[in-house]
């Protein structure tokens, strides 16, 4: 991508910034990593933003928003997950040691519980232009159906094709330990398209290719 393609008609083009972001930054150490460099990226191609981490906006102090952007008094909050296998790759001399983060079910939970977060922050500010919640990962079972149809978490499943909205909530049954802290059901109110895209490719084994998911809030 050449900045000749970024798309003028948003405050931020994430995909570009996130194209970009891959060419230097394949894979990250940890979430935290991942915020801090697109973060980062963002200030560095839109050096006029106004850039702030863990953010926390005045009219909800419960409210933590990864990284808030500001744009002309226009407010973009970003939503990070960064999901991993375990793995070791060594980049330019840099060893990368990936953790197994497991607990897909809950993962894809808070995913669409950041979409959620991001649907009360539009609803909440009068300054909010457009939100972002992004996936990152080297696992590539979240792009595909649970292997079976009555799992517990399969209204919050992120596979590729699927469209998110309205309740979703745990089967019925599913232990407290399951959904523990997670217990309440995702209400969304805007139609998301989980579309999974290559972010990276760093070696042609089962840990080497990670995916990128990107939804908008509008």
């Amino acid at each position: 991508m050449n900045k000749s393609d970024i798309d003028s008609n948003r405050l931020i083009d994430i995909k570009y910034v996130l194209s970009k972001l891959s060419k230097t930054r394949q894979i990250f150490v940890s979430e935290a990593d991942f915020q801090l460099e697109l973060a980062w990226a963002i200030k560095t191609i839109y050096p006029n933003a106004i850039v702030r981490l863990e953010y926390c906006p005045y009219f909800d102090l419960n409210m933590h928003i990864d990284i808030l952007v500001i744009i002309n008094n226009k407010w973009i909050p970003i939503e990070l997950k960064y999901k991993t296998k375990k793995c070791q790759k060594t980049i330019d001399n840099e060893v990368f040691n990936l953790k197994n983060h497991g607990a897909k079910d809950i993962s894809c939970y808070l995913y669409l519980k950041d979409l959620e977060r991001i649907e009360s922050f539009k609803k909440k500010s009068v300054c909010f232009s457009e939100g972002y919640a992004i996936f990152v990962t080297n696992e590539m079972s979240y792009t595909k159906p649970p292997k079976k149809d009555n799992c517990v978490y399969s209204q919050f499943s992120l596979h590729d094709g699927n469209i998110k909205s309205g309740i979703m909530d745990w089967r019925e049954g599913t232990s407290d330990g399951t959904k523990k802290g997670c217990e309440k059901p995702i209400e969304l109110s805007g139609h998301y398209k989980m579309e999974w895209l290559p972010y990276s490719e760093i070696d042609n084994t089962n840990t080497g290719f990670f995916k990128i998911l990107i939804n908008t809030v509008k």
